[in-house]
């Protein structure tokens, strides 16, 4: 039982490929990494044009996810996998992809689950929403634009885990001097808990502040600030998430932007829930 892919250097499965396997285990896992460093080791970076899908019978099915940049970023487009059967795709003009593939990922589906929810849409109002609301509420900060929530999969900091991302866009009114765009950095971690509820928390938090001679001050008063407020975010998140408490969970994992055929992963990030039978 697996989920697969061949990635093909030109168009109509010519050239060079590469080949990508995501096997069944007794626990099934659920990506399969085709790094920036696997395809630049098989010259194929930048250098897709054509590709095959395909799942076992015994499988669920799947996804085969091109993306644009490394660390499975930038614009992407979503391949399924049929179980049973190979889907072949002769080139990638039509969705604006050829020779643009940097990274992707195998992704199992399983048979209890959910279909994707966008995270800032979740809740009332919505999380993307409540997330902006928080940083009006700073002193001497201003939003500077709706709050982006992408996902940060495996990053080095922390390279076992999978983040929802959030960038929150923030100006700082600084007295007697000029104002200074910055942006608050949040890492989500999602979890599903033993009763089997979606759950999640802050993780890791930063910030960047634009250059200029006050960046380090205004730094150091974000860094110092942000602490006060985690306790109100993870509230947040943890009431958004509540709104599914009427179903028992095994696992949750996340598809990129809003799990639509092509996309952004700056668009969203969405969640799939696998229930509990």
């Amino acid at each position: 039982m697996s989920i697969w892919t061949r990635l093909y250097q030109h168009t109509s499965y010519r050239g060079r490929s590469t080949y990508a396997s995501l096997p069944y285990q007794f626990s099934p896992s659920t990506y399969q990494r085709i790094s920036k460093g696997w395809l630049d080791s098989v010259n194929l970076h930048d250098r897709i044009s054509s590709l095959d899908v395909g799942a076992s019978r015994w499988e669920q099915g799947g996804y085969t996810i091109l993306f644009q940049h490394s660390n499975y970023r930038g614009r992407y487009v979503m391949f399924s996998a049929t179980p049973g059967s190979t889907v072949r795709t002769a080139h990638l003009f039509g969705e604006n992809f050829n020779d643009r593939t940097s990274s992707a990922l195998i992704v199992r589906r399983f048979s209890v689950e959910l279909p994707p929810i966008a995270l800032g849409g979740l809740g009332t109002p919505p999380l993307r929403q409540q997330i902006g609301d928080l940083s009006a509420s700073i002193p001497r900060l201003s939003p500077r634009g709706d709050p982006v929530i992408t996902w940060d999969m495996w990053p080095g900091f922390s390279p076992s885990s999978k983040y929802v991302y959030i960038r929150v866009p923030v100006r700082v009114d600084v007295p007697n001097w000029f104002d200074y765009d910055a942006e608050i950095r949040l890492w989500i971690y999602l979890y599903v808990n033993s009763g089997g509820r979606a759950r999640g928390y802050v993780a890791w938090y930063g910030a960047r502040v634009e250059g200029g001679w006050k960046t380090g001050s205004i730094l150091d008063r974000l860094m110092d600030g942000i602490p006060s407020r985690l306790g109100d975010i993870n509230s947040r998140i943890s009431n958004a998430l509540s709104s599914l408490d009427a179903l028992s969970f095994v696992r949750l994992y996340y598809l990129p932007g809003t799990a639509s055929h092509t996309g952004h992963v700056n668009d969203d990030v969405s969640i799939v829930l696998v229930k509990q039978v």
